[in-house]
This record gives structure tokens, sequence and C-alpha cells, in this order.
């Protein structure tokens, strides 16, 4: 079960931490259905290589651990 799942929208791209005091979260669509900011599905893979998404952050920014791309245009995660 994915741990990260990102927008479609690739003018939005945020990020949905599914991890909440340690734990994984259920079933995605029961914490959100569309993405808060723009209605867009959700995804569990890298927008930029279609790998598994895991993130990394630097300087405080999204990035994606398979090819270092930063994920997010504004940069708020969830």
């Amino acid at each position: 079960m994915a741990r990260y799942l990102n927008c479609e929208n690739p003018r939005c791209r945020f990020i949905l931490d599914r991890r909440m005091n340690g734990k994984l979260l259920g079933d995605p669509q029961l914490i959100l259905k569309k993405c808060p900011e723009c209605g867009g599905a959700w995804s569990s893979t890298c927008p930029c290589c279609a790998q598994p998404l895991t993130l990394k952050l630097i300087h405080g920014l999204p990035h994606a651990n398979c090819c270092d791309k930063r994920l997010q245009s504004n940069a708020k995660a969830a």
C-alpha cells in the first residue's frame, strides 16, 4: 500500500501523506476522494518516471526519490 499519493493534475501535484501517528491510514478514497486543491484524481506513481512514489524533502520541498524531480510547484504538503 502506497504511503504517498499525488494529484494527477500536472499544474497541482498536491501531495498526500497517508501516514498518521506512524500508521498508514486506510483506503485513500476514505481520506479524500479528490485533491482538495483542484479536484484531480490521486496517483501512487511518480509523475516523472512512473515508478512507485516515494519522497524525500530537499530544503523542505517534496522531491521524488526515484528521479530527484521536485513534485509540486506550490510546495504545500499535507
